[in-house]
């Protein structure tokens, strides 16, 4: 079944910033309204499921309603600047989800919310369910059974929240969502700030209406109103007529409408992943990652690798990183003849216990670490299209950050870790980037379609992989480590 939401962005975002403590971004701009429109998100894809999804935003300019009506919403105060300059961040983040963002001048997000709603229930649109998530009341004029239209509103903060049904509706509101312009006609509206009809409150509106239907029914039977209560409506009916009108919500907006582009929303995405790292969020993208289970599962691969695996993928690896690269030489007639072009980034090296290992030295390898730099890191993205398996990008945990990505090379994992830092209590560490002072150049020989030709591949030094190990609290590793590197050393003593 299809079920389209419709997302009140402002509502949402107010309500958000008023409940939420302040946040900022790494520069140390204010996000909480944003976090907060990202949480309910989470929260709709959840509980709400839905198949296709929108957002609708106000415009700063001035609606139609404001110049019918000059003191329309004239008593609110200006937005604040703190919230106000999150609208733009807020819709960076939805198109990085791909979800797509509806806006207009001269109209309220309630007005393309109604037009939405209206066209996605139409037979050929194929929209079997429509929710209006907003935390705005004016909306649930827009509730109707048949047509399968319903509003969720948050209860308390962003915490809790309720679905209204016709029902629903009629319970909250004393009316049927069908007669809320008229209601509003009657009343008026303070939070919006206009005046209905002077002396009619609710009581004696519901009253009229459930006698009489509608706001123009009443009129038309006026004659047989009470001659107070027909007074206050005469009197009243110029300001009646302008409120009627400011109340109702448009729903035959001329908006440029794909249904299909709805359906292609992604709240984990790899853009997605950039925009959080980037803004600082976190907790949110670690709650993305699980809530939606978009994280890479670890490939199936070998383990328990021997030394001669871990030098046939460093070769592998050397071909292509270390300033040449070898391709087929068209002038040979035998497919395995290789030519020499120059190419590649050389900022690079094999690290972890692969590249003790290299170096003579015994230990356990399940899978083979490769640091480098940005440039590699992006290189690496290119060059090696058949072997990714995660596309190497920039990444930060509370522990690590770097350029990470993930190769199967020859049905053995690579980990790419490009500029990897690692934090500790004094905060973040050295950049790990396979440059020459971390690195010692090993010459492998024969092998891999290069008989006679030795390669040189690089490894991280002894003494730096020491390091990194301390510093990622890998205290068994390290004195594994230690042990055999202090083992090399006798024998190579003697």
């Amino acid at each position: 079944m299809s079920k389209l939401v419709l997302i009140d962005g402002n509502a949402i975002m107010h309500r958000a910033y008023h409940a939420l403590p302040p946040l900022t971004t790494r520069d140390g701009e204010p996000i909480n309204a944003v976090y907060g429109l990202v949480s309910m998100l989470m929260r709709i894809v959840t509980d709400l499921a839905p198949t296709h999804l929108a957002v609708c935003f106000d415009r700063p300019e001035p609606t139609f309603r404001k110049l019918e009506f000059s003191a329309y919403q004239s008593h609110r105060p200006e937005t604040d600047k703190e919230l106000s300059s999150q609208f733009e961040k807020a819709r960076d983040v939805l198109t990085s989800m791909n979800i797509e963002v509806f806006e207009k001048p001269g109209f309220e997000a309630d007005d393309l919310i109604g037009t939405l709603a209206t066209r996605a229930t139409k037979t050929q649109l194929k929209i079997d369910e429509v929710i209006i998530v907003t935390g705005d009341r004016d909306i649930l004029q827009l509730v109707d059974d048949a047509k399968k239209i319903a509003v969720f509103m948050p209860v308390k903060g962003l915490g809790e929240g309720r679905i209204y049904f016709e029902r629903d509706v009629v319970e909250r509101m004393g009316v049927k969502p069908s007669q809320i312009v008229d209601y509003k006609g009657l009343v008026g509206d303070p939070s919006d700030n206009y005046p209905g009809v002077s002396g009619i409150g609710p009581k004696t509106a519901i009253k009229l209406l459930d006698k009489y239907g509608g706001f123009t029914n009443i009129y038309k039977n006026i004659d047989e109103i009470e001659a107070k209560t027909k007074n206050k409506l005469e009197s009243g009916k110029e300001k009646g007529d302008i409120s009627f009108k400011l109340a109702k919500i448009i729903t035959d907006m001329k908006v440029d409408f794909d249904i299909k582009k709805l359906e292609n929303w992604d709240l984990a995405g790899e853009e997605v992943i950039a925009v959080f790292n980037k803004i600082g969020f976190k907790t949110l993208l670690s709650r993305t990652v699980k809530t939606f289970g978009f994280e890479t599962e670890k490939p199936q691969t070998r383990k328990k690798l021997s030394k001669t695996e871990v030098e046939k993928v460093a070769k592998i690896l050397a071909n292509k990183l270390s300033g040449k690269i070898y391709v087929s030489d068209p002038k040979k007639s035998s497919p395995s003849s290789k030519a020499l072009r120059p190419g590649g980034p050389t900022r690079w090296a094999i690290r972890g216990t692969a590249s003790l290992v290299l170096q003579n030295i015994e230990m356990g390898v399940d899978d083979i670490d490769l640091v480098c730099d940005q440039k590699t890191a992006e290189f690496i993205n290119s060059e090696f299209k058949k072997e990714l398996v995660k596309k190497v990008e920039y990444s930060e945990t509370d522990k690590y950050k770097s350029y990470f990505g993930q190769l199967i090379v020859d049905g053995i994992l690579v980990e790419v870790m490009g500029e990897l830092q690692i934090k500790s209590n004094k905060g973040w560490g050295d950049v790990y980037d396979g440059s020459d002072d971390e690195v010692n150049e090993i010459e492998v020989g024969d092998g891999y379609g290069f008989k006679g030709e030795k390669i040189k591949v690089r490894a991280t030094k002894p003494e730096i992989e020491l390091k990194v190990s301390a510093e990622m609290g890998r205290w068994n590793e390290f004195h594994k480590m230690k042990k055999q590197i202090g083992s090399k050393l006798q024998t190579s003593l003697f």
